[in-house]
């Protein structure tokens, strides 16, 4: 009996033994994955904001005032000019005129001989000339600009003169060279001088008047403080016809 016994255990362990070797798989083993983390930036730091204040003096421009800086400021100031000119009604001088030159132009007054009507509206410009006698016929500078009465503003001023007729002859020559400096100096103490033509006995006269009075009263008024002031005694005062009125009224 030990025997068979000790035969039955010696055959249940070489079952069991080849039981443990069977040739079934072992189940697969799960891949774990691997996660990496995500890297993310990291955030950008936030720009301080400039202000005007943080801005060097100088610095601050807005947008207007940039776009008033762009281009040359003399550019600027003769585009200006040159819109005033149009306006207002001005004469640019050009190389070699002088003022008998272009008071005889057409589209200035059409007659040389009223040259005081551009010097008394440019005083301030043309009395620091040192032209003296000669001062109608000398160069100006070129460039000058002149200003010009238009003839809507002659019309204008002449009908507040319709019945002024009255005026002073104050001097009668023959040569500009004399009515030149008794002129600038009427003009200069603000006097409305005019020169006009004669013909007396058939010999050429150019007249220096002041004009134009209601009456003869206010007239002769003028013309006594005229007189002591150029230390004349030849003046006169006279009463002119319409058409010397509309030829000189308006200025």
């Amino acid at each position: 009996m030990r025997v068979s016994a000790t035969i039955i255990s010696i055959c249940l362990t070489g079952f069991l033994l080849c039981a443990g070797c069977s040739r079934e798989e072992p189940p697969p083993v799960k891949e774990t994955k691997v996660v990496k983390p995500i890297k993310r930036p990291a955030p950008e730091k936030a720009k301080p904001l400039i202000t005007d204040r943080d801005k060097e003096p100088g610095e601050i421009k807005t947008p207007a005032v940039e776009k008033e800086a762009v281009g040359p400021p003399e550019i600027k100031d003769m585009e200006k000019e040159k819109a005033a000119e149009e306006v207002s009604g001005y004469y640019i001088v050009k190389k070699g005129e002088s003022l008998f030159h272009i008071a005889s132009r057409q589209d200035v007054y059409g007659d040389p001989l009223k040259w005081p009507f551009l010097y008394r509206r440019n005083l301030d410009r043309l009395s620091k000339l040192p032209l003296g006698e000669l001062l109608p016929e000398s160069e100006l500078p070129e460039g000058l600009r002149l200003r010009i009465i238009s003839p809507d503003e002659v019309r204008e001023n002449l009908k507040g003169r319709l019945h002024k007729l009255w005026v002073v002859n104050v001097l009668s020559t023959t040569t500009n060279e004399m009515i030149t400096p008794v002129a600038v100096r009427l003009i200069t103490n603000g006097y409305p001088v005019y020169i006009t033509r004669a013909k007396v006995k058939g010999r050429d006269w150019i007249r220096l008047r002041v004009g134009f009075f209601k009456d003869r009263t206010e007239a002769d008024r003028e013309g006594e403080r005229i007189m002591a002031m150029l230390n004349l005694a030849d003046s006169w005062v006279t009463k002119v016809d319409k058409g010397e009125l509309e030829e000189f009224g308006g200025y």
